[in-house]
């Protein structure tokens, strides 16, 4: 059976006499299918932007200070209180949950490996607090809104880079806005042609193709907005005011019907903001709402929660634009939404990797990067991997699959090859055979994809080029060595073989000649014997007739 759920956290302590378990801040709802609570934790007061939920921890900034709880979900209890130096305004998870973005009152980003402790700082590029984080589904690249009105976009490796040439600044810069940035939301395509949704203060919401760093259409808002997020097709944008209305903006309108243009990603138009019908706007007259705080989109876009300052949360049907039912009612203002991805999928692929507990973050060198850009010695991740390795279909008459290198090939196989591990500890050897103080160029663990830009130059490019097919020309007299070495041993083996078939027949040879010596002198013996036992008889015979003559004389 499917089950959805959704995560809503409050932003203040919880009202007296309210039937709710004292000091519990944070809530994990069933949405479907059936509408309950389903948990309840305590001593939390998150601000907006200011959770973030994993398949194991829940994150949770606390508002005006700086301080971030982490909650184990299979617990369900608080396990760990994380300080830093500053304030935190929001956060975001990345790298399949591994990476904890966190946004300052300073206008930088730290990046916390939670399974490892690392802590990593980026340049102070905004000057402002950072309203708002959000990464995009490739986690290669993530974006950061500020009051200053000022949108980075931030490449994820880089800043994760052990190198200390790597650069820790935006890749872009997105500044239309005039006013600070309360929201951003981020489209579901993994590829270059992915978006962004930011909305301002200035009554403003901008498309981004982010990428590029170019703004592909801006749309002017009736009033000032306090929440937004994508549909799951990226057809549309959904926008929360104040007042506790709701606002639907389609992407592919009635001017879309009339041209074959994408008027999305037409430039002719781009420079031309466009006003929303009202007729798109819609709200719950009948129901005590309060103004809107957060938004959260379902699993198949069907129906849209929104938190309001009342405590309620209210949910819409974003087919018919009305209001449905309030699902839930809060002891606080609700500050922040998240609906958890579905679960009860037959065959639904596993994780690879299981988080157990956070590792806190290490303040004191925590900031700082590898003198060499390798590893640091110290380094460890605490994590579970779970599962087996995915073995796909192994053929001797077929070629590799494509996007399948020869490692992930050998570590699903039976046997790991030993020319691979040879070639693995010399490099490692010359790794620590490295004079002190050179820089080593090593690649990021986290690839970007094809679309990102590249900052090496041609010739470093034209050296990565000529030892990857080095080491190519290696690999393949290692596979030559190795099936000459084998065909070696079989017909060593052979040999042996055949040697002792040949040694086996000559001592069956030699055995019969033996035996058959052995049975021509008993033949010649007995022979022998049998003539001079004749000779005796004739003797006798001729003794006797000289007598019977003698007689017959006389």
């Amino acid at each position: 059976m499917l089950t959805e759920q959704f995560v809503a956290a409050i932003s203040v302590s919880t009202k007296p006499n309210t039937g709710v378990t004292k000091d519990a801040g944070i809530f994990v709802h069933e949405f479907q299918p059936l509408v309950a609570q389903r948990q309840a934790l305590k001593k939390s007061a998150a601000a907006p932007n200011g959770i973030a939920v994993s398949a194991s921890h829940i994150f949770a900034a606390q508002s005006e200070k700086a301080i971030v709880h982490v909650y184990s979900r299979e617990k369900g209890n608080q396990e760990a209180l994380v300080p830093f130096p500053e304030r935190i305004h929001s956060i975001a998870l990345a790298a399949q949950d591994s990476v904890l973005l966190l946004g300052t009152e300073s206008g930088r980003i730290l990046a916390w490996e939670v399974c490892s402790g690392r802590l990593v700082s980026t340049s102070t590029s905004h000057l402002q607090p950072v309203t708002s984080i959000v990464v995009d589904p490739s986690s290669n690249f993530f974006l950061s809104g500020s009051s200053d009105a000022m949108i980075h976009v931030w490449a994820l490796p880089t800043i994760l880079s052990f190198s200390p040439d790597a650069s820790r600044s935006p890749m872009q810069t997105l500044s239309t806005h005039r006013g600070p940035i309360s929201s951003i939301a981020c489209g579901h395509s993994s590829s270059t042609a992915n978006i962004a949704v930011s909305i301002s203060g200035d009554k403003s919401a901008i498309v981004w193709d982010y990428h590029n760093g170019q703004a592909l259409r801006t749309y002017l808002l009736p009033e000032t907005p306090t929440a937004v997020t994508l549909d799951p097709a990226d057809r549309a944008f959904y926008v929360a005011y104040a007042d506790g209305s709701l606002q639907t903006i389609d992407f592919y309108d009635d001017v879309q019907k009339t041209t074959s243009i994408d008027v999305l990603r037409d430039s002719a138009s781009s420079h031309r903001p466009i006003q929303p019908p009202p007729k798109s706007r819609f709200n719950a007259e009948s129901q005590k709402l309060g103004g809107a705080l957060c938004l959260s989109l379902s699993w198949d876009g069907t129906a849209i929660i929104s938190g309001h300052a009342s405590g309620k949360i209210a949910l819409w049907d974003t087919a018919k634009s009305n209001y449905l039912s309030t699902p839930a009612n809060l002891p606080g203002p609700v500050s922040n939404l998240r609906f958890l991805p579905p679960t009860g999928f037959p065959n639904a692929p596993e994780p690879t990797f299981k988080i157990q507990a956070i590792v806190k973050p290490k303040q004191d060198a925590g900031l700082t990067s590898s003198v060499n850009g390798l590893i640091p010695p110290n380094y460890t991740l605490n994590l579970q991997l779970t599962g087996r390795l995915r073995s796909p279909h192994v053929s001797a008459t077929e070629k590799r699959s494509a996007g399948r290198s020869a490692f992930e090939e050998a570590l699903t196989h039976s046997s790991f090859p030993a020319s691979m591990l040879e070639e693995s500890l010399a490099e490692l050897d010359s790794w620590a055979a490295q004079p002190k103080g050179a820089s080593a160029s090593t690649a990021d663990f986290m690839a970007l994809d094809e679309g990102s830009a590249s900052t090496s130059d041609s010739s470093g490019k034209a050296q990565q080029a000529e030892v990857k097919e080095l080491k190519k020309q290696l690999a393949s007299l290692q596979r030559i060595q190795k099936v000459t070495f084998s065909q070696l041993s079989e017909l060593r083996d052979e040999n042996d073989y055949f040697k002792g078939q040949e040694k086996k027949r000559a001592e069956r040879t030699k055995t019969r000649a033996k035996r058959r010596t052995g049975a021509n002198g008993a033949t010649r013996k007995q022979t022998n014997g049998d003539v001079e036992m004749n000779d005796g008889t004739d003797a006798t015979s001729g003794s006797e007739s000289d007598d019977t003559d003698a007689a017959d004389e006389s």
